[in-house]
């Protein structure tokens, strides 16, 4: 049985250049993780497969192993992933285009799909950025919305862990809501958009990867900032959450002056947003300063 490997979720790219023979050039960013997808056709009301097994994602698209023969290049798709059929979970369909088809030895059809709102979110995000009413130097917001924009959501089962983060943000000024569990967080996110969430990669009920993926595919959260934590440590971990959209991935224990400063960088008090304004940063801007 031979072993087959697709390099990229996205559409090929042909080099144009002198000298690369229009070889083609593919992402090889990506992450493998264990969740649930929904694939159905566009249009269609009928699930065509439902995948339970690791598949490789990245931000635009995914890959996986499916037995099936219904799926050719071009074939849009509305695409659920993560999916979950709890009743907190925040599914929403993403629309999707098949860019690759690939039959292995044993049968098997390895399936790239990229997300047709991938190309577009850069020119999204800069659009946003530029009504930001923070860098505009606006402050008519309502209460309710300052009252959000102050909000830090954290899953942390660990009390003591949890009464030191929460000591340590409220003194900064932020309204700190821990809960023990993914999917208390999930009842939480389905009517809060809160300035930075932070989870564990490791939970045990719903990994802090799958909870990213959550919150980077729903249009109302995906431009919350969403902070990682990791006890094992591993490169593959940090590789794994940037891919998945996380601005960082900090070691666990962590010092708490430190998680205060990360939480300032990419969710500024309200204090010091009337002050000087927005002041949304990358995570390699971030990783510069730890």
């Amino acid at each position: 049985m031979s072993t087959m490997t697709v390099d990229s979720a996205e559409a090929p790219v042909k080099s144009a250049g002198p000298g690369h023979n229009g070889v083609e050039r593919r992402r090889r960013k990506r992450a493998k993780i264990s969740a649930q997808v929904h694939i159905k056709a566009a249009n269609s009301p009928d699930p065509i497969e439902e995948i339970c097994k690791s598949v490789d994602v990245s931000r635009d698209g995914l890959l996986f192993m499916s037995a099936r023969a219904g799926y050719w290049k071009g074939l849009r798709l509305d695409v659920t992933f993560p999916y979950s059929s709890a009743a907190a979970a925040l599914n929403q369909a993403q629309p999707a285009e098949i860019v690759r088809v690939t039959k292995s030895d044993d049968g098997q059809f390895a399936i790239a799909i990229q997300f047709l709102s991938a190309k577009a979110e850069a020119k999204s995000e800069k659009k946003a950025a530029s009504s930001d009413p923070y860098v505009c130097g606006a402050n008519s917001e309502s209460a309710s919305t300052l009252k959000q924009q102050s909000i830090v959501l954290a899953v942390e089962p660990d009390q003591r862990i949890a009464d030191t983060m929460r000591a340590i943000l409220q003194n900064d000024g932020y309204t700190v809501v821990i809960v023990p569990t993914a999917q208390q967080a999930l009842e939480v996110l389905r009517t809060t958009t809160p300035a930075a969430f932070l989870a564990e990669v490791e939970a045990e009920d719903m990994s802090g990867h799958d909870l990213c993926l959550i919150i980077k595919r729903n249009d109302r959260l995906q431009r919350v900032p969403v902070i990682l934590l990791t006890r094992s440590a591993q490169p593959a971990d940090y590789s794994a959450s940037h891919q998945l959209g996380a601005v960082v991935c900090m070691a666990k224990p962590f010092k708490p002056e430190r998680l205060l400063h990360v939480v300032r960088l990419v969710a500024p008090p309200p204090a010091q947003r009337s002050a000087y304004g927005s002041s949304r940063v990358s995570s390699s801007s971030i990783e510069r300063t730890l």
